[in-house]
């Protein structure tokens, strides 16, 4: 009999459908039966971080509604389990366990490996941060994740980016340009084919050497996906690519639910950057 879990993926991971089906879909694959919770109502509240009480309110309400859900918890966004681990749980009386999906995946690696029966012959550098490692040892889980896949090579990583994930530094664009063009160094000198981020919010700011040619870029659970034989289309990656032109595959319909204004203001310039390569990157 499948084990009932929790989902929790968070507000911040949206626009990338096709992971939390994917996540969704190997959860089931290792025995487990998720329900899926994310989006605004189930806020940990980070985004408030300025406010505190904003923040403290929207936290009270999403561990009551995990409380209530009685089942435990699998977490995806890093940012909500660092807030519950660091802030929500410490304020508010959890009733739940909780796991980050790393660490579940890693768990049961034993029965996720005859699981992966497509072959992806690559070399890939694994995009590291510093400070969520101290958490969850997440440098070393997704690399031997990943070394299940059969052909899949990890290179030797050179370079460990600071704080805990990409977005840390969305006020500093200085040091996301350092971030992307270390990575595409150090991924280039390992002679990598790909880079595989841990976070999804990682993966949407390093997709942006994709789209610039330099280097293809994946989360490691598209190439889990991959490697059981997943079909879910990453939507993001090809509107990234396509810059400008994204509104023709992302659809008007689409669009108008959240607003064009919204998607001009908003979405469009996100789709459009590009990362500020040094000359002796390719695609710069």
């Amino acid at each position: 009999m499948s084990e009932h879990i929790t989902f929790w993926y968070g507000c911040n991971v949206l626009r990338h459908g096709d992971i939390i089906h994917a996540c969704l879909d190997i959860l089931r694959a290792l025995g487990y039966e998720p329900e899926p919770v994310g989006g605004v109502d189930y806020c940990c509240g980070t985004v408030k971080d300025a406010n505190q009480t904003a923040a403290g309110g929207m936290a009270t309400r999403t561990v009551g509604k995990l409380n209530a859900r009685a089942a435990p918890v699998v977490v995806w966004c890093p940012s909500c389990h660092s807030h519950m681990h660091d802030f929500m749980a410490r304020t508010n009386d959890r009733h739940f366990d909780m796991t980050y999906l790393v660490e579940l995946l890693h768990a049961k690696r034993e029965r996720l490996a005859p699981l992966l029966v497509r072959g992806l012959p690559m070399r890939v550098f694994v995009h590291q941060h510093i400070g969520f490692n101290d958490l969850v040892p997440v440098n070393r889980m997704v690399p031997e994740l990943l070394r299940l896949i059969p052909g899949v090579e990890v290179v030797e990583a050179d370079y460990v980016a600071p704080g805990y994930m990409c977005a840390s530094f969305a006020a500093i664009p200085r040091a996301l340009e350092d971030i992307n063009n270390n990575t595409a160094r150090s991924a280039r000198a390992a002679g990598a084919d790909a880079v595989v981020t841990v976070f999804h919010q990682c993966y949407r700011e390093l997709v942006g050497l994709d789209a610039a040619g330099a280097i293809p870029v994946y989360n490691y659970i598209h190439l889990l996906a991959r490697a059981m034989g997943l079909a879910y289309e990453d939507e993001y990656k090809a509107w990234k690519r396509a810059g400008e032109g994204a509104a023709a595959l992302i659809g008007a319909e689409r669009i108008a639910k959240v607003g064009i204004q919204f998607y001009e203001r908003a979405s469009l310039p996100e789709l459009k950057k590009r990362p500020k390569l040094q000359k002796s990157d390719p695609g710069s």
